[in-house]
């Protein structure tokens, strides 16, 4: 029972006064009071403007009258019968005490109707009926005319007031869509934003300030948001400076394991030197696992290090090129196919570096060792800015359609293209994402033409920044 209890008291709908049901239900109600409240004036200024007899049909009226003002006058009652019977509205000219001055007989229920008779300009009923109207002539006399239901202006009321109806449901959910859009869309679309730029990894991100205090339900999805991304920051950066830390704390070791590995070279015998090499091809491949851990790590604060400066791509193509050329395989060749013409790109010269540095040593040992590697630069205009393109690709056997979006992660490693003898940690690439992220840049894997690795740097150009 206690239980159900507390259930039931999750499931309650709040009733204060900064809780969205109460906001909606105040804002709704008064709405609709006031979209009702048109609505009936609307339809009484409908009625009193156009429940009037026709004006054409009050001109054919009048000019009956005027037609039977002789005729009524001379007093024959044959005439005026055959007058009345040729009027396209049934009408009879009539005494004032309401007897008929014509030989015609009166429909028994049209001389009932004669004490509701009215005069020519009074307002009619809002429903459809045959009224009818007393125009008077001389002598006393008085012209009774009926009006035909198919000439009654409320046989229209209904189209009306169906169009007031329709009016009055597109108010209602116009009125209703911008109560939602204030109260949910804003306040969802800082989520949505906030929750993208938390996936981005951008885990300062908070929203409590934005949202402010005027919706409680808001205001505490913003706290119990902010709260996550705080714990998630927290960890992260308990993971980042553990993987630090130990990274710092292995060159130690790793220095004095390469001075012990050096003294025993010394009083290795020839014979056994090819395990001394070996032992110090591990050991520096764990020097250089560490220096890349580390500073893969330093990306976390490398938003504050940076220094966003103009760039030649040119100049900074060609010479890492020639920086990496003694790192290639014998059978390799490395083909630069460098514009000249490009604009000037705005990013970290050391970063950039790195990046190309990452991406031709990359090539260089996964691409095979006859491979032919070709760094290529281009423009290209991408939502509406244009990027400096700089494209390390390969003749390799490339990667896996399925296992391109991967290449990025830190430790990947894709089945059958790294192995001991080829070297690399998986994190290599994941240091050219983290420095275009932090740059402003962006990077993309694919196929080149040749069928290997082609990975693109996209770098904004200084022409687009200024726009």
């Amino acid at each position: 029972m206690n239980v159900s209890k507390v259930i039931q008291g999750k499931h309650r709908l709040p009733l204060h006064k900064q809780s969205l049901v109460f906001r909606l239900f105040s804002y709704f109600t008064v709405g609709l009071l006031v979209i009702l409240g048109l609505q009936n004036l609307a339809e009484v200024a409908l009625v009193k403007t156009l429940l009037h007899v026709p004006q054409q049909v009050q001109q054919d009226i009048l000019k009956m009258a005027a037609e039977v003002e002789p005729l009524a006058e001379n007093g024959d009652p044959q005439r005026l019968a055959e007058w009345e019977s040729k009027q396209k509205y049934y009408a009879f000219v009539l005494y004032s005490d309401n007897k008929e001055i014509s030989t015609r007989i009166m429909h028994p229920h049209f001389k009932f109707k004669l004490k509701y008779a009215r005069p020519l300009n009074s307002i009619l009923d809002s429903r459809v009926n045959q009224p009818i109207f007393t125009i008077p002539l001389k002598n006393g006399n008085k012209l009774v005319v009926q009006l035909p239901h198919e000439l009654h202006p409320a046989k229209n009321f209904s189209l009306y007031f169906g169009l007031i109806q329709v009016v009055i449901a597109i108010l209602i959910t116009l009125m209703f869509s911008l109560i939602i859009a204030r109260y949910l869309q804003r306040p969802l679309d800082t989520l949505r934003q906030a929750s993208r730029t938390l996936a981005n990894g951008d885990f300062s991100v908070r929203v409590a300030h934005v949202m402010g205090d005027k919706v409680k339900e808001f205001n505490e999805l913003a706290t119990d948001f902010d709260n996550m991304a705080n714990q998630i920051q927290l960890l992260t950066e308990k993971q980042r400076r553990l993987i630090r830390d130990v990274s710092h704390e292995l060159r130690t070791p790793l220095a004095r394991h390469s001075l012990s590995l050096h003294l025993i070279r010394k009083r290795t015998s020839s014979e056994h030197l090819h395990l001394v090499d070996r032992l110090e091809q591990e050991s520096e491949e764990m020097n250089e696992l560490v220096t890349e851990i580390l500073e893969f790590s330093q990306f976390e604060n490398a938003k504050a290090n940076i220094k966003l400066i103009p760039v030649d791509v040119q100049t900074f193509c060609e010479s890492t090129v020639d920086q990496c050329l003694q790192l290639k395989a014998h059978g390799q060749s490395i083909i630069k196919d460098i514009d000249r013409t490009l604009p000037m790109v705005q990013t970290d010269a050391r970063l950039l570096v790195r990046s190309i540095k990452n991406l031709i040593g990359n090539a260089i040992k996964y691409a095979g060792s006859e491979a032919n590697i070709t760094i290529h630069t281009s423009i290209r205009t991408k939502s509406d800015k244009s990027y400096v393109v700089v494209s390390v690709s390969d003749d390799g056997d490339g990667i896996p359609e399925q296992h391109l979006k991967h290449i990025f992660d830190p430790f990947t490693r894709i089945e059958g293209a790294r192995d001991k003898q080829s070297g690399g940690y998986g994190l290599g690439l994941a240091i050219v994402k983290e420095a275009m992220q932090v740059t402003g840049g962006q990077v993309e894997a694919g196929r080149s033409d040749d069928g290997g690795l082609k990975i693109s740097l996209l770098l904004p150009a200084i022409e687009t920044i200024k726009k």
